[in-house]
């Protein structure tokens, strides 16, 4: 299902909800995490910051994605490839919903991780703060 809407469809329909209950669902995991949630997490979450309609749902992703990090800090460095492979290049809006989500991420993140991905991180950070959409102070 969540292939065919991020590669086909786009409809929305459900998908914020179904991730409302997921994000409950990933609370309650025991550690260690299974190697099928941490493949659920690479395969169907991440890939959902693709589709245009993100500001539908992205709350609840956003949650489900935070909760996979503070259970298991280790993940912090894929999901931020992930989030860097996703990355949106010409639709602000949706920029700024991965800046917010990429802050509780790293909030989540020890500091061997963070080392792991800092440097295609602050590349893309540099992007966003040399873009025309950049509201800095001057």
């Amino acid at each position: 299902m969540a292939n065919r809407f991020i590669y086909e469809t786009e409809r929305h329909s459900g998908i914020g909800e179904l991730l409302e209950i997921l994000g409950s669902i990933i609370n309650g995991f025991a550690l260690p995490m299974k190697e099928e949630h941490k493949l659920f997490l690479v395969r169907a979450l991440i890939p959902l910051h693709k589709p245009k309609p993100i500001s539908m749902y992205h709350q609840q992703l956003s949650y489900c994605i935070t909760q996979f990090v503070e259970k298991d800090y280790k993940l912090a460095d894929t999901v931020i490839r992930g989030l860097l492979k996703y990355w949106p290049v010409t639709n602000c809006q949706k920029e700024v919903l991965f800046l917010g989500e990429l802050e509780e991420v790293l909030e989540a993140t020890q500091s061997a991780e963070f080392q792991r991905c800092m440097v295609p991180l602050f590349r893309q950070i540099a992007r966003c703060l040399n873009s025309s959409h950049f509201q800095g102070s001057v």
